[in-house]
């Protein structure tokens, strides 16, 4: 993965410096709940539950919890294992007989996604509502996340008043068109922004499944430049001040994240960000299989 994508430009790397270092010294002092979705995805968890670790070692005490059902590889035996060893992380299993439907937009699966990440929320609410922050991560990312990129988001959300929580940007690799030194159509690997649908710069419309959205693709905002306002964003992280977390309410008539993030900021008057300095690596190409790989 080419540097830019991961660290900042030197026009911007004194700024990303100076808000990872106000990150980390927030995180010392601060109770912070880490939750999310996990499915059919063990070893992909396992790589991020290790990845928390080093997160959750800065913090002054930590949570985690995560809903998981219908797994048919070893991703419940990874939870347990988690589990027994950290007695501050749960899990909850279901066997309910769905389907993911990896390829939908709404429909059955935002209206299933939206029930289990309600089930994340009614878990902090009951076991973790006085703690700082919560981070709500997809554990399915192939790269885990940026953890210079995560200091800095909590920097950038402390020192951001009107800010509700910070969401990343999610990056995949796959075949692009380009012209090549024949200028000559060619194919070749390249980074795209991957979480289109769910951003939603200044209109919770959906313009993505309207056919207008694609460009959101190319959109990479450069790592420590300043986060950008928008009405909803997810990116397989995002970290967002408690009391502003427990406001929302997911709804799966679209994308869940779009309905989560509106009525949150029409009950408390915040204000969700993207922070380019937040990177996730969902997906990259494999030689195996030309890089032709689903995620839900």
């Amino acid at each position: 993965m080419p540097d830019h994508l991961v660290y900042p430009l030197e026009q911007f790397a004194a700024d990303f410096n100076r808000h990872v270092d106000i990150g980390e010294g927030e995180l010392a002092d601060a109770s912070v709940v880490f939750v999310g979705l996990a499915r059919n995805c063990d070893s992909w968890l396992a790589d991020n539950l290790a990845r928390v670790q080093l997160l959750a070692a800065k913090c002054r005490e930590w949570k985690l919890h995560i809903e998981t059902n219908d797994n048919t590889d070893a991703t419940d035996q990874v939870l347990m294992d988690f589990c027994r060893e950290f007695p501050q992380a749960t899990f909850h299993s279901q066997r309910l007989g769905r389907q993911q439907y990896t390829t939908e937009f709404a429909g059955r699966r935002t209206e299933a996604l939206a029930e289990y990440r309600a089930a994340c929320q009614s878990w902090v609410r009951d076991n973790a509502r006085y703690a700082d922050y919560v981070v709500v991560i997809d554990w399915d990312a192939w790269g885990g996340w940026s953890h210079s990129g995560f200091m800095h988001g909590v920097g950038r959300l402390l020192m951001t008043p009107d800010a509700a929580g910070m969401a990343s940007v999610s990056l995949i690799e796959h075949p692009q068109l380009t012209m090549g030194k024949d200028n000559q159509p060619t194919l070749s690997k390249g980074w795209t922004h991957y979480d289109a649908w769910a951003l939603r710069l200044n209109s919770a419309w959906d313009d993505y499944t309207a056919g207008m959205g694609g460009w959101k693709h190319q959109w990479i905002p450069p790592v420590g430049s300043t986060p950008v306002p928008v009405v909803s964003a997810f990116g397989g992280m995002a970290i967002y001040d408690t009391y502003a977390y427990l406001k929302g309410t997911y709804d799966g008539t679209d994308c869940e994240h779009v309905g989560f993030h509106r009525t949150m900021a029409e009950r408390t008057g915040l204000r969700l960000y993207l922070d380019p300095a937040m990177r996730t690596v969902m997906h990259w190409m494999e030689s195996d299989n030309g890089g032709c790989n689903g995620h839900d």
